[in-house]
C-alpha cells in the first residue's frame, strides 16, 4: 500500500514540475592551472534538460568540450599546442533571481576522448599517462532571451591533475554559450 501511495505521489509531483530540453554550443578559452602558458580557443556543444522547481532548477547535461593550451617547450622554447577533447557531464543547480537571469553551480564529470600534442609538425596522440576521467566544478550566469534562446557564461575547473606530463596542473576554462530550449 505504501509503495502504491509513493508511486501516485511521485507521478503527481512530476506533473507539477516543468522541464525543458535544449541544445547549447559556443566558444571556450581553456588553460591549465599553475603555469605560464597561454589559453587556447576551442568549441563546446551538447544537450541539457532543465527541471524547473520554482526559485531553483536542476539541469543535467552532456556536451563535447575542447580544452588545452598553447605554450613554449621548456627545453627548446619552441611553440607547443596541446588539445584535449572531453565529454563533460555537468549537474547544475540553478538559482533563478529574476524571471530571465539565473546563477548556476554544480559538479562536473569529464571523460577524456582524445589528445593531440603538436611541436613543429610532430604530433603525439598518446593518452596512456593521462587520467581518463576528470572531476571538477562549474559555475556561471545565464540569461533567457525571447524565442527560447539563452546565453550563458561559465567557468570550469578540474579537481584532479593532468597526470605525469603536467603534475600539479588542472584544466580550467571559460565558456560562452548560446542555447535553445525545444519546449
Amino acid at each position: 500500500m505504501r509503495v502504491l501511495f509513493l508511486l501516485l505521489l511521485s507521478f503527481g509531483l512530476i506533473g507539477l514540475v516543468h522541464g525543458q530540453a535544449g541544445v547549447r554550443a559556443g566558444l571556450s578559452s581553456s588553460n591549465i592551472t599553475n603555469s605560464n602558458v597561454n589559453a587556447r580557443l576551442g568549441a563546446h556543444g551538447g544537450v541539457y534538460y532543465r527541471l524547473e522547481l520554482g526559485f531553483f532548477a536542476i539541469e543535467p547535461g552532456v556536451q563535447f568540450s575542447q580544452k588545452g593550451f598553447r605554450g613554449n617547450d621548456r627545453n627548446t622554447g619552441k611553440i607547443i599546442y596541446e588539445r584535449f577533447n572531453y565529454v563533460d557531464a555537468p549537474l547544475l543547480i540553478r538559482i533563478n533571481f529574476f524571471p530571465d537571469i539565473h546563477l548556476f553551480l554544480g559538479p562536473q564529470m569529464s571523460w577524456l576522448m582524445s589528445r593531440k600534442y603538436e611541436l613543429e609538425g610532430v604530433v603525439d596522440t598518446n593518452m596512456d599517462t593521462f587520467p581518463k576521467t576528470e572531476f571538477g566544478g562549474v559555475g556561471g550566469i545565464g540569461i533567457h532571451l525571447p524565442y527560447g534562446l539563452n546565453v550563458q557564461a561559465s567557468f570550469d575547473i578540474a579537481k584532479n591533475d593532468l597526470g605525469e606530463y603536467y603534475p600539479n596542473r588542472k584544466n580550467k576554462g571559460l565558456k560562452l554559450s548560446l542555447g535553445f530550449d525545444f519546449f
